[in-house]
This record gives C-alpha cells, structure tokens and sequence, in this order.
C-alpha cells in the first residue's frame, strides 16, 4: 500500500494546487513539482557530488547533463527508480507541460493537448494510488475536469514522493570500485 507522504512541505503544495482551477497553470506547477521530485530521488541515490557544498551540482543543476525534465526522467528510469508505466505517466505530463509553459497558444479542449490530457488520464487513473489520492484529497467525491487534473497530479507526485523517502544512496558497484582502485 502506497503511504500518502504527510510532511508539511508535500501538504502546503497540495492545498496551493488544489487552489488552482485553471488548466495550463496547474499543469505548469504538477510538472514543477514532478521535476523537482525527479531531482530529489537522483540527490538521493547518487553518490554525493564533487562540487563544495555550496556550489551547484555537477551533474543535476544549472546547464548540467541531468538538470532537464527530460533527462532526469530517463535516468530514474534507467537506474530503476521508477517503472516504465509511472515513466510513460511522467512523459505524457512533459509533452502537456511543454505546450503549456512554451506556447503562446494553449487549449485543452483541442488535439494535441486534449489527447495528452486523455493519455495522461489512462496511465494514472487506473493505479490504486489514484484512488487513494482520491480519497485523501477529494473525500471519494466525483470529479469535474479541473478536480480530475489535481488528482492526476497529486497522484504523481504522491508517488514520487514516496520513492524519494525511500530512496538510499548507492554503494556503486563493488566489483567495478575494485577494479578502478588498482
């Protein structure tokens, strides 16, 4: 069973999501959150980076080869971090935040976003944490569009944030770290 995260931090992002009613922003935010979860699951499992404490990291921040959305997903992917199913979640929310922080023109009622939207909704309303994110957030009531969309999010970002808790630095590869001290 997935533990709904009840740290104040997760608590005070959900309510200011679920303040929202308009589309593009809270798209724009979930994926905020989704990446900034991505970021925290890699800190977490990478062995610490080189840099001084108060520089940025090597690898995950500014114009770094992990600092994208798109990166950072792949590589928890990639590391087992997550499954290919919450993967293909995370990429429908990119292509929706894509278009939704970039262009000028945004509907989500008309193809392409529509169908983000639709796909979107097939990879994460069948998982059991959506219902329990459901329950949790909207009292088990039925959803409109917009209260659909939160949940969605918050289902997403529930779920990372239940990874990154449980998240442990690795060891690296023994054998390789052998090899490489000789």
């Amino acid at each position: 069973m997935i533990r709904i995260p009840t740290c104040e931090s997760f608590d005070a992002f959900a309510e200011d999501l679920l303040e929202e009613r308009n589309v593009r922003p809270l798209i724009i935010v979930g994926a905020s959150k989704v990446d900034q979860l991505l970021f925290e699951i890699l800190a977490s499992y990478l062995l610490p980076k080189l840099a001084k404490d108060k520089d940025s990291d090597e690898l995950l921040e500014g114009d770094k080869p992990l600092s994208t959305f798109s990166a950072r997903t792949k590589m928890c992917y990639r590391l087992g971090l997550i499954d290919k199913t919450l993967y293909t979640a995370i990429e429908k929310l990119r292509a929706l935040r894509n278009p939704s922080a970039h262009s000028i023109a945004f509907d989500h009622g008309k193809s392409p976003i529509r169908d983000h939207l639709a796909d979107l909704r097939k990879q994460v309303a069948i998982r059991a944490s959506f219902t329990f994110t459901k329950q949790r957030y909207f009292d088990n009531a039925p959803l409109n569009a917009i209260e659909e969309l939160q949940c969605l999010l918050l289902t997403l970002c529930v779920l990372l944030e239940a990874i990154r808790e449980k998240t442990t630095a690795t060891i690296g590869s023994k054998a390789a770290l052998k090899i490489a001290s000789k």
